[in-house]
């Protein structure tokens, strides 16, 4: 994720809240959509003192403590409207919704120490609620300077790159004329040596360079084979049975 990307995201990672980003199908979205503050709706308990009823009890011991059973009233850990699209393709979302990290269970008195309540971690319940619904829990932590030192990185090593790229090209276009002179240069002797091997000394013979239109190549041997053949069908099938094409004539390929 850019920077860019991150502009519309509020990013939360606290004792109580936490950021998460949930990628979605393309054509699961809209149902994602409308059960998403639902998800998890067993796993926080929102019940508590209700002093609204009768003010004068304010602080009396059977509002609060351990005397309160939170789980009366349950819901999910997804705050209200914190849905936010991160970003989106034609295959899936990202989407990031913040959520209740954890709580604390009520804490009591024994004798005269306090003990504090256990803390409950929503953050793996609630993944876990998410993955059966058959949505994807994106780990990601965002840091606005790495994503800057990332940016940063990326421009020198696209500048480098093409710089590179710069250089690779003159060398090649440099070089590519002695590379294509040596090419001809073998292809030369290659051609002198196998015709001396097969017409033997004196040297007699004429060396022609045809260039030949694409999917022609076959045409251009069947005629030089029409034009220059001294042997026979019978000897030339026979010395293809053998594995290789053979002409009355020196051929050598050229294809630069």
């Amino acid at each position: 994720l850019t920077a860019a990307d991150m502009q519309t995201v509020t990013v939360h990672d606290t004792e109580y809240l936490k950021t998460v980003f949930i990628a979605v199908p393309s054509n699961a979205e809209g149902e994602f959509k409308k059960e998403i503050y639902n998800i998890g709706g067993e796993l926080v308990g929102y019940g508590g003192p209700d002093w609204s009823r009768d003010p004068n009890s304010l602080g009396q011991p059977v509002k609060f403590g351990t005397l309160v059973d939170r789980s009366k009233a349950k819901g999910s850990p997804v705050v209200p409207e914190s849905l936010t699209v991160v970003k989106s393709d034609q295959d899936a979302t990202l989407f990031a919704v913040t959520i209740l990290k954890s709580q604390y269970t009520a804490g009591h008195y024994e004798g005269e120490e306090f003990i504090n309540g256990e803390k409950v971690d929503f953050e793996a319940l609630f993944t876990k609620a998410v993955r059966d619904k058959r949505y994807v829990v994106r780990e990601f932590k965002y840091d606005p300077s790495q994503a800057q030192r990332s940016a940063m990185a990326l421009d020198q090593l696209t500048a480098e790159v093409e710089s590179m790229q710069n250089g690779l090209a003159r060398w090649c276009k440099t070089h590519y004329g002695e590379s294509f002179v040596a090419w001809m240069h073998i292809k030369v002797i290659r051609v002198f040596v196998e015709s001396v091997l097969r017409y033997g000394l004196p040297v007699d013979f004429t060396a022609v360079l045809y260039k030949c239109p694409y999917g022609k190549e076959k045409d251009l041997v069947d005629a030089l084979d029409a034009a220059l053949a001294t042997t026979t069908t019978e000897e030339k099938n026979a010395d293809d049975d053998e594995g290789e094409e053979y002409h009355d004539f020196v051929l050598l390929r050229f294809e630069p």
